[in-house]
């Protein structure tokens, strides 16, 4: 009996062992990504966050051009003088968390405390300040200005990618690993026509998920829609291909359920981490801000919120509409081309 077990064991290693994409997927990549969030996370280094200061006329109070950094944070903040509006819309994109303004001898700190990120920089900016000023928080109800109202748009962005990436890529690899992609190329089929069909069929079911979301979202914490619905369709359109090219692309060579996983994931987790979704990417240095607000999933989440919080129109979201296709089909030419059929 013993010697049965020991025999199913060593063939469920040599299984394992002799697929090397197997090995990477489950062991390099994780290895990797840990290095890397590992080291961009636990670095002791100065961390700048960006805090606007309602002036009239580009005036920053003496308290706050003196304060050093924080020592237990790594915190140093970087006042920017803006006008009100400006202040409300850097805050709508995320480019801030809380704003401040100096009346008579306070500081008002304006912030939706539902916003960790807003939170913890109050209280870092209160501890520092109110030795030398009092102080007082104006708490940020109004619609757009709110935590929810930057989170619903990034949902929407995410459930997008996931829709795709897992719907439109997982079952295409399901499809190869049952053998059934072998029995649609012997038929007349173009394959290009076969692999747009999921484009059509997981977009049909993508946009009830993304309605559901947006009624969601409206019923429940009073999320509105400021631009025109003409551009969220774009949008929604524009994401829908670029994930579904990505998809095919990132379906084209795995045939088992170890390397589905790992690859999907390698496209989807960065991006979850990084493109802003449940936090600011702008908190990030400026120079990994260039590359991030390029992605896919920043640019879709970016789009969303202009059309919710801002007005956007088609004329403001042209350019992210045309980096979403050609993404898109750029990754879908290169999936077809190098496509694993058997």
């Amino acid at each position: 009996m013993l010697k049965m077990m020991y025999n199913l064991v060593l063939i469920e290693f040599k299984e394992y062992f002799r697929n090397p994409a197997i090995l990477f997927w489950s062991l390099g990549f994780p290895l990797i990504l840990a290095t890397v969030l590992g080291f961009a996370f636990s670095k002791k280094e100065t961390l700048e966050k960006k805090v606007a200061v309602i002036s009239e006329n580009q005036f920053i109070p003496e308290e706050l051009k003196n304060l050093k950094e924080d020592k237990d944070t790594f915190t140093k903040f970087i006042f920017i003088p803006m006008t009100s509006e400006e202040a409300k819309s850097s805050l709508k994109k995320g480019k801030i968390s809380l704003y401040l303004e100096k009346k008579g001898n306070e500081f008002v700190y304006s912030f939706d405390p539902n916003n960790t990120e807003a939170q913890v920089n109050y209280l870092t900016l209160e501890k520092k300040i109110s030795k030398a000023k009092n102080s007082k928080t104006e708490i940020l109800k109004n619609k757009g200005e709110r935590y929810i109202d930057f989170l619903i748009p990034g949902l929407l962005a995410f459930g997008i990618m996931n829709s795709c990436m897992w719907g439109t890529g997982w079952s295409l690899m399901d499809m190869r690993m049952k053998k059934l992609l072998r029995r649609m190329i012997s038929t007349p089929l173009p394959k290009w026509l076969f692999l747009l069909s999921h484009f059509i069929s997981r977009g049909t079911l993508s946009f009830v998920e993304f309605i559901l979301m947006i009624l969601f979202g409206k019923f429940l914490f009073d999320v509105e829609i400021s631009g025109s619905l003409i551009s969220l369709m774009f949008i929604f359109l524009s994401g829908n291909f670029a994930f579904t090219g990505i998809a095919i692309f990132a379906s084209s060579r795995a045939s088992n359920n170890s390397v589905a996983n790992g690859v999907i994931n390698a496209f989807t987790f960065p991006m979850m981490l990084v493109s802003g979704v449940f936090f600011s990417y702008h908190n990030f240095p400026d120079f990994v801000v260039k590359i991030i607000q390029f992605l896919p999933l920043t640019l879709l989440a970016d789009s969303l919120r202009l059309i919710f919080l801002e007005l956007g129109n088609l004329s403001v979201l042209f350019p992210s509409i045309i980096i979403l296709n050609l993404t898109g089909l750029v990754f879908f030419y290169i999936g077809l081309k190098i496509y694993k059929w058997d």
